[in-house]
């Protein structure tokens, strides 16, 4: 099984954990009191504070840029290494979508004036090694911001579906952002 398969099925497990959760309360196991200055552990199945949702919205808003310049790059790519990250790209967005909006389906997309501005750039541009780099270097710098939204989220999130799910991605968006580079190199090479 690749690396992939794992980090989804990590992923499908966060959600499922929280659906569980949901279900009804069950036994807590007794737990040992922290020593001095530990911090409190993440807890489960509590109501999503304020630090969760504006990570999920954050995380769903890059996210969704992810997915729509990824669709537009399925049909437009020329290069074979950026059609194959377009398509698991859009395979992992969508994953993360569904796991996010199964912990709070109110959840939607906010897409600012940069978001539709890349998204114009891409659907206007002709096919070609001039598209494959505009749509690398915004999945560079989409991904960058990704990475800062689960970073900052880590440092100071509570509930441990949430802490799951971003450090899963975390190391997700570290390994695309190696593989970005990689095929930017090759596509300005």
């Amino acid at each position: 099984m690749d690396r992939r398969h794992l980090v989804i099925a990590g992923l499908a497990m966060a959600a499922a954990g929280r659906a569980i959760a949901q279900t009804g309360p069950a036994p807590i196991p007794a737990s040992p009191t922290p020593a001095p200055g530990a911090a409190a552990p993440a807890s489960a199945g509590a109501a999503p504070g304020p630090a969760e949702m504006d990570h999920a919205k954050r995380t769903l808003t890059v996210g969704s840029l992810a997915l729509e310049t990824s669709d537009i790059a399925l049909q437009k790519a020329t290069d074979e290494d950026v059609k194959m990250f377009a398509k698991f790209e859009h395979d992992e967005q969508t994953t993360v979508a569904e796991i996010l909006k199964s912990m709070d389906a109110s959840l939607a997309p906010q897409p600012d004036a940069k978001h539709k501005e890349l998204v114009q750039k891409l659907q206007s541009a002709k096919a070609g090694d001039a598209f494959d780099l505009a749509y690398v270097d915004g999945q560079i710098d989409g991904h960058e911001q990704l990475l800062k939204i689960q970073e900052d989220y880590i440092k100071t999130g509570k509930s441990r579906e949430h802490l799951g799910v971003a450090k899963l991605a975390r190391g997700m968006i570290k390994e695309h952002l190696v593989l970005l580079k990689e095929i930017q190199e090759g596509l300005k090479g």
